[in-house]
């Protein structure tokens, strides 16, 4: 009889994280549009020209926030003798982006919510983004620590390593400054975070209900992980 031969398995694709540029933006409004297909992103988010305007003029307006690290996870790579051709910079391809905030040590966390587009659930953005701000203040006060404030993987490239090496910058720079790091999460995401040493520190349920999304809770979770404490 025949041995059947299995085909090699794909090895998992290389990322490097790197700057995020203006030019960058519209790709990672697609990323976090397609990774965020949660009960609350769909509600508060109608997948509609304004609100990607939206999203993009945020980003935009952020790149040059003082103490803010957006940077992007890109595969594809050219190799390793720096080819200059068109071909290989045109394989280039975000997976995934995030935004890590360094610490700002006796400053609150800013609960300032933004003026929402006409076409978001601005109730629910502002019921949901409000209390999630309310409860980073509450969580760290004026302790200085780095926040992982978006986060967002194209789910093409999903649990393939793109996500831990965006949480393996912030932490390992939380350890050397010997500070704590924050951040919110959906359940989904849990594990991930809890690998790299994130704890839950409180929960927050929302019933949604709107032309969206037919009457869900939806929970978000405050993660904190706690300072490397290199002295002790």
């Amino acid at each position: 009889m025949a041995t059947r031969l299995q085909a090699p398995a794909r090895p998992k694709p290389t990322f490097k994280l790197l700057p995020l540029t203006a030019e960058d933006a519209p790709r990672c409004v697609d990323i976090y549009f397609a990774a965020f297909q949660n009960p609350h992103s769909l509600a508060c988010w109608p997948r509609v020209p304004s609100i990607r305007t939206f999203w993009e003029h945020m980003i935009l307006d952020e790149l040059a926030e003082p103490g803010a690290h957006w940077l992007k996870a890109v595969v594809g790579l050219p190799d390793a003798a720096g080819s200059d051709n068109r071909e290989s910079k045109a394989t280039l391809q975000i997976a995934g982006f995030c935004k890590w905030v360094a610490p700002k040590p006796g400053q609150t966390p800013d609960t300032t919510l933004p003026q929402w587009p006409a076409d978001a659930d601005g109730k629910l953005c502002d019921e949901t983004f409000g209390a999630w701000a309310e409860a980073h203040k509450e969580h760290l006060g004026d302790r200085g620590h780095w926040y992982l404030e978006i986060v967002a993987t194209d789910p093409a490239y999903q649990g393939q390593g793109a996500g831990s090496q965006i949480l393996r910058w912030g932490t390992e720079r939380a350890d050397a400054d010997d500070v704590e790091a924050y951040l919110e999460a959906a359940p989904d995401a849990v594990r991930l975070y809890e690998k790299f040493g994130f704890r839950e520190a409180g929960r927050t349920d929302t019933f949604i209900e709107n032309e969206r999304v037919n009457g869900e809770w939806y929970r978000n979770l405050y993660m904190l992980r706690p300072a490397a404490k290199k002295g002790i």
